[in-house]
């Protein structure tokens, strides 16, 4: 499958490359009455349509920890965007993407798989101070990066974890969006009439959230008692005929020395956090028999969302500052596997600025998230992480080298990218890099420390 998506990209890469002129030799000047041919002509008319290959990517892994289960996991992705405005001021864009993953070696089962999917897909009008757009769109609200907090409505793409930069962790939505803008200030209103859980990966891929071959579910510290059930358990994902995925106002202001957003939401959690069926429980507890098929179910809840968003220049330097509150947060039971809800408040603060050189650029962030009366659970009740990104073009802007790292403050969490790029020839990059995850049980690095990778890739647009 994966060997499709590469014909695919070497296919929209030749396209996309100018044809050789042939070499034609001319004597005698032209004959100014002979008409063009009908080829010159059609030359001579752009067309209407601006039409690109976006977020076009191959890359290969080789795993490299001990205890693996896979010896390789490779991913190719192409989004495909034709956009062109319409009579008047409507403006018209179609999108598709294809994903495909493939895995193999070691213990877990193989996985060849190829998805194709929507991208954005809208009809858009633009009024005097205000505009319209209807249809599938990727809408991602907040400041800063990697982790905004009041970004609530979007839908993860938890294909390859946080493998990829923010932006491509993210997966269009059926939505309806209206805003309008006056004297420095905006108002962006957003209804999603369907909802969209998370994009999950093969149910055999090392990067699922429930790992089947330990036991292991993420967010949750390793349990003997559980491991066996979880081992057999069906998944069930399904949302279907779930209602709508909520919908939320963000007033917005810029300029005058700051730009601030206020923002209030009704949302659901794209992520699933599974449910453990009652006869399981019931059987953990010693009061039943073992179920003949446990079942794990993904759950959704709604949650109210305030939050605000902040950034101001202070020299080089830009401040960001965002936090959101959280009505219902998905939690577990320690004493009973029930599910259960809680309030949370998630707060990020960040600076990015070009210290000592002007192509130096640096990132970095402080993140909290906090959990109201949680006692008795088995999710962490508090985190506090160091995130960041460094980055540094170098010979005459030939080559760059850049490093993205996340680091638990309070307790052992760590992913460490590093990777070198040869980014001379645009608009291709040609990089190798390393993903490094580890860290306690109960964290993101510990469930994925066994996916430590070596990456050799391409990625362009066009």
């Amino acid at each position: 499958m994966l060997s499709c998506v590469i014909l695919a990209l070497l296919l929209a890469v030749l396209l996309t490359a100018p044809a050789a002129a042939e070499d034609v030799l001319i004597f005698g000047e032209p004959d100014p009455d002979e008409p063009e041919p009908p080829e010159a002509e059609a030359a001579e008319m752009p067309s209407p349509w601006d039409t690109r290959i976006e977020r076009g990517l191959l890359e290969l892994g080789q795993l490299a920890a001990n205890r693996r289960t896979a010896d390789f996991s490779h991913h190719g992705r192409a989004e495909f965007r034709a956009g062109r405005t319409l009579a008047g001021d409507w403006e018209l864009r179609l999108g598709a993407r294809l994903d495909g993953h493939w895995q193999g070696g070691g213990e877990r089962s193989g996985v060849s798989r190829l998805d194709a999917d929507y991208a954005e897909n809208w009809l858009r009008y633009r009024g005097r101070d205000w505009r319209l757009t209807v249809g599938t769109q990727r809408v991602l609200w907040g400041r800063v990066d990697e982790i905004p907090p009041t970004d609530r409505l979007s839908t993860k793409d938890l294909t390859r974890f946080a493998l990829d930069e923010m932006v491509d962790r993210r997966r269009t939505n059926p939505a309806v969006r209206l805003e309008f803008y006056q004297a420095g200030w905006a108002v962006d209103l957003l209804f999603l009439p369907l909802f969209r859980p998370a994009e999950l990966p093969d149910r055999d891929s090392v990067w699922h959230p429930v790992d089947r071959e330990r036991g292991r579910l993420f967010g949750l510290p390793a349990d003997p008692a559980l491991a066996p059930f979880i081992r057999d358990a069906r998944i069930d994902d399904d949302v279907s005929g779930d209602g709508d995925g909520g919908g939320g106002v963000r007033l917005s202001r810029g300029g005058a020395g700051a730009d601030f957003a206020l923002t209030l939401q009704r949302a659901r959690h794209s992520q699933p956090h599974y449910r453990v069926d009652d006869a399981t429980r019931a059987a953990l507890l010693g009061a039943g028999p073992p179920p003949d098929r446990p079942t794990l179910h993904a759950e959704h809840p709604r949650t109210w969302v305030v939050g605000g968003d902040l950034a101001t220049e202070l020299g080089a330097w830009t401040l960001r500052a965002e936090a959101a509150w959280l009505s219902d947060v998905p939690v577990t039971r320690a004493d009973d596997l029930r599910q259960r809800t809680v309030a949370g408040f998630d707060w990020v603060l960040g600076v990015e600025g070009f210290p000592g050189d002007r192509d130096f650029r640096t990132t970095l962030q402080v993140a909290g998230q906090h959990l109201d009366g949680a006692g008795g659970v088995l999710e962490a009740r508090e985190a506090y992480y160091l995130t960041g990104e460094l980055e540094n073009p170098f010979a005459d802007h030939q080559w760059r080298a850049r490093v993205r790292f996340s680091a638990g403050l309070d307790r052992r969490d760590v992913y460490l990218n590093p990777e070198l790029a040869w980014i001379g020839f645009e608009p291709h990059e040609f990089y190798a890099g390393l993903h490094w995850l580890d860290g306690r049980d109960d964290t993101a690095g510990g469930f994925y420390r066994d996916n430590r990778m070596l990456v050799l890739g391409w990625r362009g647009q066009f």
